[in-house]
């Protein structure tokens, strides 16, 4: 297709398995517009190094969930699920702190972590 020439537009149909009706989509270059780039994102943090500088701080300060949310700017339901992240079994722990912190990607999610944690959760009740 190349470049779009100055107020002319071109539409693809988009692919879509669950869709039959006839539809486009109409992609606009205006060049007089410039695009803004995004802002670098990262330093990424290690989210359980991130959750243990949490509770020390916590027992430092002494401190409760509510009022170091309100330090940090998050609900205390955000600091309980930094929190929680402690309660992963040592050897994940173990393995997850080596990886350092403050990465230029994401090495280990939270969301990661969490799901581990529920699928040992889940794991210990099976066992019962």
């Amino acid at each position: 297709m190349g470049h779009p020439v100055e107020g002319e537009w071109y539409a693809r149909l988009p692919f879509s398995r669950t869709f039959s009706g006839e539809t486009f989509t109409l992609t606009l270059s205006r060049p007089d517009v410039m695009v803004k780039p995004k802002p670098p994102r990262g330093p990424f943090r290690n989210p359980l190094i991130f959750a243990q500088e949490l509770q020390a701080e916590m027992l430092r300060h002494n401190l409760t969930r509510v009022q170091l949310g309100q330090r940090h700017g998050v609900t205390s339901d955000r600091i309980t699920q930094w929190l929680c992240l402690l309660k992963l079994p040592e050897e994940k722990q173990c393995e997850i702190e080596p990886l350092g912190d403050h990465w230029d990607r994401r090495v280990v999610t939270e969301r990661g972590l969490r799901r581990h944690q529920c699928l040992m959760l889940s794991g210990d009740e099976n066992t019962n």
